[in-house]
């Protein structure tokens, strides 16, 4: 199984939409696919109508991490090959003194045999809930770091950046593979936005993907229906841009 952690320390920038559209994309290209939130706003168990289910029936990602559960108990299915592992803003509120850091990667080692491909969406604070990702992603998978153009480009990146370096070293595994995902971007680049691709070509001129996910209502008027924009308008610039994405990773990944 690949595991790919979707994560910036920067909010905003399309993290949840990109895990979303990636798994649903695997998915349908016949991956058994898994997706695991992280983030205890939720997001992504939102879009898949989830969270008061989840929540009552005690299926989530604290149970996961914190309960010794494994995948295949705490898992809902999504679609055809394809489940989710939910999150609740419980998450928050656990001590993280108590998490392992090793604890998702040994979770996800247990239900390798179940999936082809795990995507994680990261919550946007650096603890040891991102580390997990981290370390989850180390071997043979990657960290995918969705960035805006805008003034505060470089502030999360850097970090998330540092953050599976540091990681990695402090308990000896192997860096995580990671790559710049420029999200949201303009048909037409105004001067701020070609400040901050220069910038991002200035600090890591071959850490970033080809494939750029241009901005589009089309991502927004799906997220209404429950649909990723892969699913909810196909031909699309924006559902194109997923595409080229999954094809891209799959490449790094093969």
């Amino acid at each position: 199984m690949r595991t790919i952690a979707i994560s910036n320390y920067k909010g905003g920038v399309g993290k949840t939409t990109t895990a979303v559209n990636l798994a649903a994309i695997f998915a349908a290209r016949g991956l058994r696919t898994l997706l695991v939130d992280l983030d205890p706003q939720a997001s992504a168990t939102d879009f898949f109508g989830l969270y008061d289910r989840a929540a009552s029936e005690r299926r989530t990602s604290v149970e996961l991490l914190y309960g010794g559960a494994p995948v295949e108990e705490v898992a809902y299915a999504a679609g055809e090959g394809f489940d989710v592992v939910a999150s609740t803003i419980d998450l928050v509120d656990q001590n993280e003194m108590l998490l392992c850091e090793q604890r998702l990667k040994f979770a996800l080692d247990d239900a390798s045999g179940s999936y082809d491909a795990c995507l994680i969406d990261c919550s946007p604070v650096m603890r040891r809930l991102a580390f997990n990702a981290y370390l989850a992603a180390a071997e043979g998978g990657m960290v995918v770091i969705p960035v805006k153009l805008d003034s505060t480009v470089m502030r999360g990146t850097a970090l998330t950046v540092e953050a599976t370096r540091s990681i990695a070293d402090a308990l000896r595994m192997p860096t995580p593979r990671w790559k710049i995902l420029r999200t949201c971007v303009p048909g037409r680049m105004t001067n701020a936005e070609a400040t901050g691709a220069a910038v991002l070509d200035g600090f890591f001129p071959d850490e970033q993907f080809e494939t750029v996910i241009h901005a589009s209502s089309k991502v927004c008027e799906g997220s209404w229906q429950w649909k990723p924009v892969a699913a909810f308008e196909p031909g699309s610039r924006p559902a194109r841009d997923y595409e080229a994405l999954a094809d891209e990773v799959s490449r790094e990944l093969a």
